[in-house]
C-alpha cells in the first residue's frame, strides 16, 4: 500500500517567522536582538501557550483575529440519520489498515476499526480555533491547523494516569 509523505497536507503560509521577525526589526529598530533570539523567544512563548491551555485549560484570545484557541470535547456516538447508520467516532487507521493487510474481503467492504474511546468516556477531545464576529472581510478564508506537537501533548496529558481525568469544555 503506497502511503502519502506526511507533508502532503501541510498549509501553505504566506508568512513566517522570518517575517515576523522583519517585521519587527523594522518597528523597533532601537532594539538589538538577534534572528536566533528572536525566534528562541516566540518558540518559548508558544511552548508556555501550549502548556497552559493543556494543563489549565485556559481559552487564548487573539484579539486582532477576533478569535480564541481552547480545548473542546465532544461525544460521538453512533446513530441513525436518514434511516442509515452514522458512526463520527473517529477511524484507528493502523487497525484497519492491519485488518485489510490480512482479510481481502474486509478490504473490498471497506470495513473501518473506530476507537472506542472508553477512557474518556466516549469524548472526542480536539484544538478549538472559534472565530467570532468580526467585521473584516475574508475572514471565513482563516484556518488554524495545530502542530503536530501541541496535538501530541494533548494526548499525552488525556492518556496520563497519574493526573486527573482531562476535563474540556463540551463543545455544543
Amino acid at each position: 500500500m503506497n502511503k502519502a509523505p506526511r507533508t502532503e497536507g501541510k498549509i501553505k503560509v504566506d508568512y513566517g517567522i522570518e517575517d515576523y521577525y522583519r517585521f519587527f526589526k523594522l518597528d523597533n529598530p532601537e532594539i538589538k536582538i538577534s534572528y536566533k533570539e528572536y525566534s528562541q523567544i516566540v518558540s518559548n512563548f508558544n511552548e508556555g501557550l501550549i502548556e497552559l491551555i493543556i494543563e489549565d485549560g485556559l481559552e487564548y484570545t487573539l484579539p486582532h483575529l477576533g478569535s480564541t484557541l481552547s480545548i473542546k470535547k465532544d461525544k460521538r456516538l453512533p446513530r441513525i440519520k436518514d434511516g442509515k447508520l452514522y458512526n463520527p467516532t473517529p477511524v484507528d487507521w493502523m487497525a484497519t489498515n492491519k485488518l485489510w493487510d490480512e482479510d481481502e474481503e474486509a478490504r473490498e467492504k471497506k470495513l473501518l476499526v473506530r476507537y472506542l474511546n472508553t477512557h474518556t468516556s466516549k469524548y472526542v477531545f480536539k484544538i478549538a480555533f472559534k472565530k467570532y464576529v468580526y467585521p473584516f472581510k475574508n475572514k471565513k478564508y482563516y484556518t488554524f491547523k495545530s502542530s503536530r506537537r501541541f496535538a501530541r501533548q494533548l494526548a499525552v496529558r488525556i492518556n496520563d494516569p497519574d493526573k486527573d481525568k482531562y476535563d474540556a469544555f463540551l463543545l455544543y
